[in-house]
C-alpha cells in the first residue's frame, strides 16, 4: 500500500466515525408518544441532512483528490489531518442547530450557525490549501497534467467559503434559512465534483 493509500484508508476510518455519530442525535420516541415527537424532531433530521450530505460531498471529492495522488509529503499530511479535525467536528454544531431549532431561541441559533462555520471554514482551508500544494508540485500526481485539475479544485474549494459566511449573516435572521445554505452548499460540490469527474481522462 503506497503512501497516498493509508492516507485515504485512514481518512475512511474518520468519515465513517463521523456519519455515524450524527445518528446518534436524532430523537428516538418514547412509547405511545411516536407521531407528535417525531414531528416536533423535525429539525435533527434537517440538521442530520445537511451533515451527511455534507461529509459525504468531502469524503467522494477526497477520493477524487486522492486517486490523482501517487506520494506523499509531510505538508501534505498535516493538511489532512487538518481536513479531519474540520470533518470531525461537524457532528458537534450539527446537535447545537437542532436544539436550537427546537428552543427558537436567536442566540443559541446563531452560536450553533457560526460554530458550524468554522468547522466547514476549516475544511475549506484544508481543502484550499492541499490542492494548492498538489497544484504547484506534480511530482506527487499520478500524472503531471493532473496539477491543472488540483489548481481549479483549489480555486473552488476557496469560493466555498463564500456561502458558510452567507449563512453566518443569514443565522442572524433566521436559524433555518442559515441551515438551508448548510444543505445547498454539498449538493452542489457534489454536482460539481460529479461534473469535474470526467476530465481526468
Amino acid at each position: 500500500m503506497n503512501e497516498s493509500r493509508r492516507i485515504e484508508a485512514f481518512s475512511d476510518a474518520v468519515f465513517a466515525i463521523a456519519i455515524t455519530l450524527l445518528a446518534l442525535d436524532l430523537t428516538v420516541p418514547e412509547p405511545g408518544d411516536f407521531t407528535s415527537t417525531l414531528l416536533d424532531a423535525w429539525p435533527s433530521y434537517l440538521a442530520y441532512l445537511a451533515t451527511f450530505l455534507t461529509i459525504a460531498s468531502i469524503w467522494i471529492h477526497h477520493h477524487a483528490v486522492f486517486s490523482r495522488i501517487a506520494g506523499a509529503e509531510p505538508a501534505l499530511l498535516l493538511l489532512n489531518v487538518l481536513l479531519l479535525l474540520g470533518v470531525s467536528l461537524l457532528p458537534w454544531p450539527t446537535a447545537l442547530i437542532a436544539v436550537a431549532l427546537q428552543d427558537g431561541d436567536r442566540a443559541d441559533g446563531i452560536a450553533a450557525v457560526l460554530v458550524y462555520a468554522i468547522a466547514s471554514l476549516i475544511v475549506g482551508v484544508a481543502w484550499t490549501a492541499t490542492c494548492t500544494v498538489l497544484a504547484r508540485r506534480p511530482r506527487l500526481l499520478v500524472r503531471e497534467s493532473d496539477a491543472a485539475w488540483m489548481g481549479r479544485n483549489a480555486r473552488q474549494a476557496a469560493l466555498s467559503g463564500l456561502p458558510v459566511l452567507a449563512a453566518c449573516g443569514l443565522a442572524f435572521l433566521s436559524t433555518l434559512a442559515a441551515l438551508a445554505v448548510f444543505v445547498a452548499i454539498p449538493i452542489a460540490f457534489l454536482w460539481s465534483t460529479s461534473a469535474n469527474w470526467s476530465s481526468r481522462n
